[in-house]
C-alpha cells in the first residue's frame, strides 16, 4: 500500500514538473512590434514597466481608454500621472484608475467592471510574461465573449531564449505555475457547474 502511494505521489510530481517546464518554454515572446487596435488598454500592476508599456500603448492610439488596475492606494494619481509620456488631457479624459484589486483575480473582476461600464468588445491586456497566462484565464472567465489581445511585458526571470535565469527564477516559476494551475481548475469547476 504504502508502495502505491509512493508510486502516486512520485508520478503526479513527474506530471508537475514536466508541466512547469512545457509552461515556462510557452510563455509569450516579448514582441515590441505595434498591436491592433482595440477599445481599451488594461495593465496588470506589479512594476513601473508594466505602467509604462500600457501607457505607450495608449498614446500611440491603441486604444481609447487605459485602466491600470490594482493600483496601491497609497500612490496618487499625480505620481501616476507623472510616468504619462503624452498630452495632459489625455491622462486626465482617458486613463482610470482601479485600487481595489489585490490579486489577479482582483484584476480581472476590476477589468469586467470596466469593461462592461464602457461597453468594450476588446482589450490588450499589459501584464509581465509569466503572469501572462494566469491572467488571461482569469480575464477570460470573467469577460467570455471580450476578444482579449496580449501584450507581454518582459520580466527579469527570464533571458532573451525565454529560460530562467537563476533558480530563484525557477522557483518564483514554479509558484507562478502552481497559481495556473489552481485558476485553471477554478475557471474550470465553475464552466462545468
Amino acid at each position: 500500500m504504502a508502495a502505491r502511494i509512493f508510486l502516486g505521489l512520485f508520478a503526479l510530481a513527474l506530471v508537475w514538473a514536466i508541466g512547469l517546464v512545457l509552461f515556462v518554454t510557452e510563455l509569450p515572446e516579448i514582441d515590441p512590434q505595434p498591436v491592433a487596435a482595440a477599445d481599451g488598454v488594461v495593465v496588470y500592476t506589479g512594476g513601473g514597466a508594466r505602467i509604462a508599456a500600457g501607457m505607450t500603448l495608449m498614446e500611440q492610439g491603441a486604444a481609447k481608454r487605459l485602466l491600470i488596475s490594482g493600483v496601491n492606494p497609497d500612490i496618487s494619481r499625480d505620481e501616476i500621472g507623472k510616468m504619462w509620456p503624452g498630452a495632459a488631457e489625455t491622462f486626465d479624459c482617458c486613463v482610470d484608475l482601479g485600487a481595489q484589486a489585490r490579486t489577479t483575480e482582483g484584476n480581472a473582476a476590476e477589468v469586467s467592471d470596466w469593461a462592461r461600464e464602457h461597453g468594450f468588445a476588446s482589450l490588450i491586456l499589459v501584464t509581465s510574461d509569466y503572469h501572462m497566462p494566469r491572467a488571461l484565464v482569469e480575464t477570460h472567465a470573467r469577460l467570455p465573449a471580450v476578444d482579449i489581445v496580449s501584450y507581454a511585458v518582459a520580466s527579469d526571470l527570464l533571458d532573451g531564449a525565454n529560460r530562467p535565469v537563476s533558480v530563484d527564477a525557477w522557483r518564483i516559476l514554479a509558484i507562478e505555475y502552481s497559481k495556473y494551475l489552481a485558476a485553471r481548475a477554478k475557471t474550470f469547476a465553475r464552466i462545468t457547474a
